[in-house]
């Protein structure tokens, strides 16, 4: 049966009911993907060059105004074998090309949607089934599209700032900031600094007076003897060489700053 012979018109088999108004979307018929080998849906090299050929189209229509946005797969077959058999052979080829389709279009599979419609078989044949060449141009897959605008991206929304309840919230960090830094000052209090015309030395006596002479001498030698010490140890760090005559002298020199008056 050949084409002409078809009792379905060519415009409902295209998309468009009898009476001229095309279903929603219409489909636009693309290309026949054809000559699939012989009782197989598996997609040789010139079928695989057919589907490229199809993604690089899509692809390049995604530059324009009017991308492909849906694609529609027919499978088809020649007249040999069984009807029943040959439908699920048209289909097994079509979702051979949608396969092979979307490995193709990679990032882009995700904008276009890739139809497979049961196929009619063997009943739709374009070429004469009695000749070798008319059965492989039935051995086929029909290529529909449909093209459209894509609706543009909304600008991301900017949440709606309530001015009232934020500068509330500020208000409300601020005094917490401010009663943390009373609390530390509470259990934390700074060590008050050293009056005027003492020495560091007579400082820490009068600091430490409340205990027993000899503890607090002792405590006193210790800090003193300590700091000059880590003083030493921050020079060293610092990359300074000093010999046991310079440490010597720098421990002297600390200890005397310790006991000069404080101005």
């Amino acid at each position: 049966m050949y084409l002409y012979d078809n009792p379905t018109p060519l415009n409902e088999r295209l998309g468009q009911s009898s009476s001229g108004v095309w279903s929603n979307p219409p489909y636009l018929r693309f290309d026949n993907i054809d000559r699939f080998d012989f009782n197989k849906s598996s997609l040789t090299e010139r079928l695989r060059s057919m589907v490229n050929n199809l993604a690089t189209a899509v692809t390049l229509s995604w530059r324009t105004a009017q991308p492909i946005t849906t694609v529609r797969l027919v499978g088809h077959t020649d007249s040999t074998g069984d009807e029943k058999y040959n439908r699920g052979l048209g289909d097994r080829r079509a979702q051979a090309v949608k396969d092979e389709l979307l490995n193709r279009l990679q990032g882009l599979a995700r904008k276009v949607l890739i139809l497979v419609e049961p196929g009619p078989g063997e009943t739709m044949p374009i070429a004469d089934n009695r000749t070798s060449d008319g059965r492989a141009r039935n051995r086929r897959v029909e290529v529909f599209v449909i093209t459209g605008a894509v609706p543009p991206t909304p600008p991301p929304q900017t949440p709606s700032v309530d001015v009232r309840k934020a500068g509330e919230e500020a208000a409300k960090h601020i005094e917490e900031e401010a009663e943390r830094r009373r609390q530390q000052q509470r259990y934390n209090p700074p060590i008050p600094p050293a009056p005027r015309g003492k020495s560091f030395s007579q400082w820490l006596d009068d600091t430490l007076s409340v205990l027993p002479h000899w503890l607090a001498r002792e405590i006193r030698d210790a800090v003193i003897s300590g700091s000059c010490h880590g003083l030493e140890i921050l020079l060293s760090q610092s990359g300074a060489r000093l010999g046991d005559q310079q440490k010597e002298e720098l421990r002297k020199q600390c200890e005397q700053a310790a006991n000069r008056p404080i101005r």
